[in-house]
């Protein structure tokens, strides 16, 4: 009796097939896709039915728990599969906020920067041998350092240096105008970099701005990821 369900399965699987046009897909499977389908479900149903059989009614229960675990497990993999591009991008947006500071170099040389989810890109940079965390900014003209991570760089100025009027988020002030000596991203150096010094408490962050990214080969934002690559 168990032989009965997949020989049911396979005949009624032959007659789709007699009867479909052979142009015609199947459950959206070609005709050789279907029919190998349908002898894998029936081989699997005949084996199912005979270990039901063959463990009686006290083993049915941990036969079809045996076999929904399987199937589990196999549903996970599958979507694992299907879906790893879109949980490779979430990793690296945990890993991006996990270690904001972090770059990576490439192989083929790129430096690499995750973004973080409140969407800008933290960029750890070394000036004059320091290390400055700036904010990627394209619609900065110039490298524009704090007061304290100038300092920190070495770079003292007085009063009357801050010379340069300059338009902030806040409206307009002025900045000190400077020259970094070496500015370095990850294993990209960039000497002679112009910058700009803002004055005590008007900025709370270093900005990565185009007279540094000008000096680069190229850059841009691929799939969540800042990509420097040095000339």
């Amino acid at each position: 009796m168990r032989a009965v369900a997949p020989a049911a399965l396979l005949v009624a699987a032959l007659v789709a097939l007699w009867l479909a046009p052979p142009e015609k897909p199947l459950l959206g499977l070609s005709h050789d896709d279907f029919g190998r389908g349908a002898l894998g479900i029936s081989l699997l149903t005949w084996l199912l039915m005979s270990g039901f059989a063959r463990a009686g009614t006290s083993g049915a229960a941990r036969v079809f728990a045996g076999v929904a675990m399987w199937a589990f497990l196999g549903v996970v993999v599958v979507a694992a599969y299907a879906f790893r591009f879109e949980f490779a991008e979430i990793a690296d947006r945990v890993m991006g906020e996990l270690s904001p500071s972090d770059a990576h170099v490439g192989p083929s040389g790129e430096v690499v920067v995750r973004q973080r989810y409140g969407g800008e890109f933290i960029v750890p940079a070394r000036i004059n041998g320091r290390p400055v965390e700036m904010v990627f900014d394209t619609g900065a003209s110039s490298v524009v350092l704090t007061a304290e991570d100038a300092a920190a760089a070495g770079l003292n100025f007085g009063p009357e240096d801050f010379a340069v009027g300059v338009t902030t988020a806040n409206g307009q002030t002025t900045a000190a105008p400077a020259r970094l000596d070496r500015m370095a991203v990850g294993n990209i150096v960039v000497r002679g970099v112009r910058a700009l010094v803002a004055r005590p408490g008007v900025m709370r962050q270093s900005l990565l701005g185009m007279s540094f990214l000008e000096r680069l080969r190229s850059f841009g934002v691929e799939g969540g990821k800042l990509v420097l690559k040095a000339k």
